[in-house]
């Protein structure tokens, strides 16, 4: 019988560099950490907390260190990370959508940069 995976991790700029995660580990399918790459680009997609949803793929870094897995989107850094690539992945949505919304609230005392990440942050997330 063929499980389920949690998630696919796919290289960005290649179609056929993958890992997949079983949802329920066992003898067979059991993984440890140390054979996930050190350093891995993905894309993310679809909803975001607070009723948000990326406009579309996003490429993120995927950067695992044995303690934690930290993931980021490479122009502006904004990161997250947890135990997990799952919970890494949680949080990250959790970050930018947050990040927005404190974006808004202080646009009219943005500086340029922040100016710049607020109109990027535009650009991938639309608000429902």
């Amino acid at each position: 019988m063929r499980e389920k995976a949690i998630f696919t991790v796919r290289k960005a700029f290649s179609n056929n560099a993958y890992i997949s995660i079983p949802s329920t580990p066992s003898i067979r399918t059991s993984y440890s950490p140390s054979i996930i790459p050190t350093l891995v680009f993905t894309t993310i997609s679809g909803p975001l907390p607070g009723g948000k949803q990326l406009v579309h793929p996003l490429v993120v870094q995927i950067q695992n260190n044995d303690e934690e897995v930290l993931i980021s989107e490479l122009n502006f850094y904004i990161h997250a990370s947890g135990h997990t690539i799952s919970e890494a992945l949680a949080e990250f949505k959790r970050v930018l959508s947050e990040e927005l919304d404190e974006l808004i609230r202080d646009e009219s005392h943005l500086g340029s940069r922040l100016q710049k990440q607020l109109q990027y942050l535009r650009s991938i997330i639309k608000m429902e």
